[in-house]
């Protein structure tokens, strides 16, 4: 079953939301309010993100698989604010309304039934694109504001440990082993983007690079508690997305360093 009314209706919402604030009006009347008191910024934003942290957990009946639909939507929401053309935005909008219809269409199934293949395969789909969302919304903000380089490393380090944790779960159930896996994971993709951080690229070329990198250890660890762990799929692993980063980095933009 890929279609669910209540989910569908939840996701429209999702939608409208972005649209919302996608507006040039709403977007600069909440740029002054930055401006002029935070405060009331962050009210709306934890306002949003209280109210789609109740949908998932509607869905899933388990706040334990409500951390990465949450996140795709904190994602969302920060990468709409780098895109500037409204045709870019509304490209942008629709896709991650239908990422976003599918993360919860998986975790409908998964409550049900955890080794649901297909929604397992949907929901390291997910996964993938919630940390590439939010590694692009982290080093852009990394690269636009005067944030610190620790401060985006600590940043990195949380998004990958809780992400990977929170998937890994639908994959192993003792929970201690997987926070070790998602720690070291996270302690890795720290390590990589400091030094990403050196590289004379964009925020989205960044994060592509890192997700690309995250993917190789991520497949192995999933594939060590599948038991499916092989050389040939490491190698290969290495080999096809190594090409993909050379072509990603060989068709980019080079920044001068200053």
């Amino acid at each position: 079953m890929f279609f669910h009314v209540r989910i569908f209706l939840y996701s429209l919402i999702f939608l409208g939301v972005l649209e919302f604030v996608s507006i040039d009006f709403i977007s600069s009347e909440l740029a002054f309010l930055s401006d002029k008191s935070i405060f009331f910024t962050v009210l709306i934003f934890l306002g949003l993100l209280v109210y789609f942290y109740q949908v998932s957990k509607k869905i899933s009946r388990n706040s334990n698989m409500t951390l990465i639909p949450v996140l795709f939507v904190v994602g969302s929401f920060g990468l709409l604010y780098f895109i500037q053309t409204h045709w870019q935005q509304n490209c942008f909008i629709v896709i991650c309304t239908f990422v976003y219809y599918l993360i919860h269409l998986a975790i409908y199934r998964l409550r049900s039934c955890k080794k649901d293949q297909t929604a397992l395969g949907v929901m390291s789909a997910g996964s993938i694109a919630t940390i590439f969302l939010l590694y692009s919304v982290a080093y852009g903000i990394y690269l636009n504001f005067a944030i610190s380089l620790w401060f985006l490393m600590a940043t990195i380090m949380v998004i990958t440990t809780l992400i990977s944790f929170q998937y890994l779960l639908f994959v192993c159930e003792n929970k201690m082993l997987v926070l070790s896996y998602g720690l070291i994971l996270g302690f890795i993709m720290t390590e990589i983007f400091w030094v990403l951080s050196f590289w004379p690229f964009g925020y989205l070329t960044t994060s592509v690079a890192g997700l690309v990198l995250y993917f190789v250890f991520w497949d192995i660890i999933q594939c060590h508690f599948l038991q499916k762990l092989s050389k040939r799929r490491i190698v290969a692993n290495m080999v096809f997305l190594g090409i993909i980063v050379m072509m990603v980095l060989s068709s980019t933009r080079w920044f001068p360093a200053v």
